[in-house]
Order: C-alpha cells, then structure tokens, then sequence
C-alpha cells in the first residue's frame, strides 16, 4: 500500500511544486553612544599607621582572688524562654468592607479568640458587633492574621484563651483623631 502511494505521488515533476522564497530578515544598525566623561569618585587616601596606645599592665600577685568568680546559675531565667505575658507583634489592620465604606457607615467589633503556644490566632468568635453583621468577617479574617509573643510559663509556650480584642471601623473625616470612637461603640469600650 505504501508503495502504491508513492509511485502515484512520483509523478509530480519540479516545475508545478510553488517555491518559496525565504526573506533575509537584518536589524538595521544602531548608533552606541560612548560615555566618555563621567565623575570618578576621589580615592580614599590610606589612613597613616598608627601605634597602638600605651597601655599599663599591673601584674597580679595573687591569682586566687583574681580566679574568684561568683556565677548564680539559680538566677531567673532571661530571654527567649522567660516567663511572661503574651505580647502582640504583628496586628493586620481590617479590610474595610465596601458597601460600609460606600454607605458611609462606622463601627466596631468585639472578638474573642485563643493565642496558640506559636503565637498564632485561633477560633476567633465575635462577642459583640455595632451594627450587627458588617464588619463581623472583616474583623476575623484581620484577627486570624495576628502574631503574638506566646504566654511563657516555667519555660514552655502555653495557650490563652478568651483573648478580647475590639476592632474599629472609622471613614478618614474631619474631627477623627487618634482618640476618636464612633457613637455606636461607646457602649462596647
């Protein structure tokens, strides 16, 4: 069958095949310019070597008390592993809602959450919320994105429940300081 195919095919002589002529494609030449004049920076003169200074060194006569060294290694612990509070780190600011932003409306959300022994944000739940449910997802989403230093006790990260945290929503205005609270949060404070 294969044969067939191409004794049928062999007749085509070279004149009837189309030829293609391929086109030599060249970017045109592009003009360098040369910086020829730019502002070195001055070298630094090298610094002339100096001595070190005299220094007076006593002689200990009596190596006994030098070689007294009080180390408290009872003292408590500091640093990383101390005991402590539950710091914040990091708090994301909430995503104000777009149809509250268009309506010009304001507010605040009360939430209470677990601090993990990572630092992290758990189960988030929201307490109290003025108006009702408009900022309540916002408020939890930029909750859940919060980092604490965890709660320390006897030198291992623990959990915190029943963390409280309000979050407010305000529109920038005139009159809308550091200090300002929207009328339907003053209950909430």
């Amino acid at each position: 069958m294969l044969m067939a195919v191409l004794i049928a095919t062999g007749d085509v002589s070279l004149d009837d095949v189309k030829t293609r002529k391929i086109v030599d494609i060249v970017m045109p030449p592009k003009d360098l310019e040369l910086i020829d004049n730019f502002e070195r920076p001055d070298e630094a003169e090298p610094e002339p070597d100096q001595l070190p200074p005299d220094v007076d060194i006593e002689t200990v006569d009596d190596f006994d008390d030098a070689m007294n060294l009080n180390f408290n290694f009872k003292a408590k612990r500091q640093g990383v592993f101390a005991d402590g509070s539950y710091v914040p780190i990091f708090q994301v600011p909430p995503q104000y809602p777009r149809r509250a932003a268009e309506r010009g409306i304001e507010g605040c959300v009360l939430l209470e959450y677990t601090v993990t022994p990572l630092g992290a944000v758990s189960e988030p739940v929201v307490i109290q919320a003025n108006p009702p449910g408009i900022f309540d997802r916002a408020a939890t989403r930029a909750a859940l994105r919060y980092k604490y230093k965890p709660l320390i006790r006897d030198g291992v990260a623990v959990a915190v429940e029943g963390v409280r945290q309000r979050i407010t929503f305000i529109l920038e205005g005139e009159g809308k300081g550091p200090g300002y609270v929207p009328q339907n949060c003053l209950e909430m404070i």
